[in-house]
């Protein structure tokens, strides 16, 4: 079963959760803001599992296929078990989870940008160690900054809690019953959020610095190769 087949499979399980829970939401007599807000989390998911797809077919750009599962189980984990379905406020350290693993995504995806975008116009870019890794940390930290603002920026909008800044609940949601955070501590979700973001943006820049004169060795090897058979067509 390719990727695409798989892609298929998930976006109809997750339209099935969906109205499974939405359902239950209007069955609940829940709040409409709230049934809204669970609605846009999962037309969110089914967006974005479409966005490899179009990246390949529209910008004719070769996503891996390990990026494209990875990248979805984390939307799913954030916008469909997060938001839909309420871990942030049923389980209080899912959020820190998550912000460790997008530091670990989004240096997976910066190594994938230098691949494709300098790889082959820079190669001191991409032989120096210590460039990639660097650039692999403060790019996750740029990125992880900017979802920051992001979040402060709709919790202003939309009077919701991403950023949790409530004392009594960690949900996307709150009620008017909800007591927030004052002084230092209304700081503390976003750094740590930023810190959990460096210890993942860490962990792949590690890995990468361990790894990358294997890599560059193979790297060389094919870009030899390649060379050598154009030479002869």
């Amino acid at each position: 079963m390719n990727l695409h087949k798989l892609n298929t499979i998930f976006s109809w399980l997750i339209a099935a959760m969906a109205i499974a829970n939405v359902a239950w939401l209007v069955y609940e007599q829940k709040q409409w803001d709230e049934i809204t807000f669970r609605t846009v989390q999962y037309v969110a998911m089914l967006l974005i599992m479409q966005l490899p797809r179009f990246v390949r077919k529209k910008l004719k750009i070769e996503v891996p296929w390990l990026l494209s599962v990875v990248i979805v189980l984390f939307c799913f984990s954030s916008l469909v078990l997060g938001d839909g379905l309420d871990l942030y406020g049923r389980i209080p350290w899912w959020d820190k989870l998550l912000h460790a693993e997008s530091g670990l995504l989004l240096s997976m995806i910066a190594l994938w940008l230098i691949h494709v975008i300098m790889a082959e116009n820079d190669k001191y870019i991409y032989f120096n160690k210590w460039f990639l890794c660097l650039f692999l940390v403060m790019f996750s930290l740029g990125l992880g900054a900017l979802w920051e603002i992001i979040e402060y920026s709709y919790d202003s909008i939309m009077g919701t809690n991403t950023q949790q800044f409530m004392a009594t609940t960690t949900g996307s949601l709150f009620t008017p019953e909800d007591v927030p955070l004052c002084g230092h501590a209304a700081l503390g979700d976003s750094m740590q959020d930023l810190i959990f973001d460096l210890v993942g943006a860490l962990a792949v820049a590690l890995y990468g610095f361990i790894r990358h004169d294997r890599l560059v060795t193979k790297y060389k090897e094919v870009l030899n190769e390649t060379t050598s058979n154009n030479l002869h067509a």
